[in-house]
């Protein structure tokens, strides 16, 4: 006979060890007399033995019940652990939102945005991670975060993507520099000037060579660094002028570089991402509106100079 334990067995299994009686075991389980030894009779068929003797009205254990329960502590206390468990699912604690975001994003835009969502979220957690593009691959394929910011293009469903209005690169100068009088930097204005640049993997490092090389210009590489944030640092200290992103040239401003608009435009591209299981929490759309408005937000300041 093929083996088809249930629950139910160990259960009525557990209640009539502990009280000895069917009708006892009943009350305890808030179910008939009939039924549980219904269900004692379907264990004992099943394990092909018999677990109580019939004695004087009540039910006496055989060596085999003793023994059964006994090595089955274990799996009883999961099971109260788990009824436990499911009479609280109510109050179950909320798991912490996972937020996947560039560097860019991460450093200037969900300051913000988690400043807003907290206002009407305020007890409900957030955790983020930072993410590189060349890991762009393996994370949207573990499908770990609940939301994501990061530029875009990236391969993934269009209908899962909201693009955030298009942004303009913007040129960074150490203080001082001879071009900070200057209202607008020409990209050939910094033709053969030291230049603080993303790693290669990075689509703004990318972005600014090939805006380069289409102006037929030298882009002369002083120090090559992992962050939008750590490239405005370095251009601070005066290691060379740089091409970021806006949101990151707005948050850092109080450095003391200077910041200016550049032509031609070098244009970067924002998206959230949804994960494409599908969630029912009101609180991952709160939390993406949060986003896009701390987005457009400083989308405005920082195309004011």
């Amino acid at each position: 006979m093929a083996w088809r334990f249930k629950l139910r067995h160990i259960e009525v299994f557990r209640a009539l060890m502990l009280t000895g009686s069917t009708i006892e075991a009943g009350r305890t389980l808030n179910i008939s007399q009939p039924a549980v030894s219904r269900t004692l009779a379907e264990l004992e068929a099943q394990l092909g033995t018999t677990l109580f003797s019939r004695i004087g009205g009540r039910l006496v254990p055989t060596p085999k019940a003793e023994w059964l329960f006994d090595t089955s502590q274990e799996t009883l206390a999961r099971v109260d652990h788990l009824d436990a468990i499911l009479r609280d699912i109510d109050r179950m604690p909320q798991r912490p939102i996972r937020l996947f975001a560039n560097s860019a994003m991460a450093h200037s835009i969900l300051p913000d945005a988690l400043v807003l969502f907290r206002q009407s979220y305020p007890q409900i957690s957030v955790s983020t991670d930072v993410v590189v593009r060349r890991d762009n691959r393996r994370w949207l394929n573990e499908q770990e975060f609940d939301l994501a910011v990061t530029m875009l293009p990236v391969e993934y469903p269009a209908d899962l993507i909201t693009t955030l209005p298009m942004g303009e690169g913007v040129c960074i100068l150490p203080p001082g520099h001879r071009l900070c009088a200057e209202p607008v930097i020409d990209l050939a204005m910094l033709d053969d000037e030291p230049l603080v640049v993303l790693q290669r993997h990075n689509l703004t490092r990318y972005k600014v060579e090939q805006a380069f090389d289409s102006a037929g210009l030298r882009c002369r590489i002083a120090v090559e660094t992992a962050t939008a944030a750590s490239l405005v640092m370095f251009v601070t200290a005066g290691l060379g002028s740089g091409v970021i992103d806006p949101f990151t040239a707005l948050k850092l401003k109080s450095l003391g570089y200077t910041r200016k608009p550049l032509r031609p435009r070098i244009e970067f591209s924002y998206g959230i991402l949804k994960p494409m299981r599908v969630q029912a929490q009101p609180e991952l759309a709160a939390l993406s509106a949060c986003i896009k408005t701390a987005y457009i937000a400083a989308m405005k300041e920082a195309m004011t100079f």
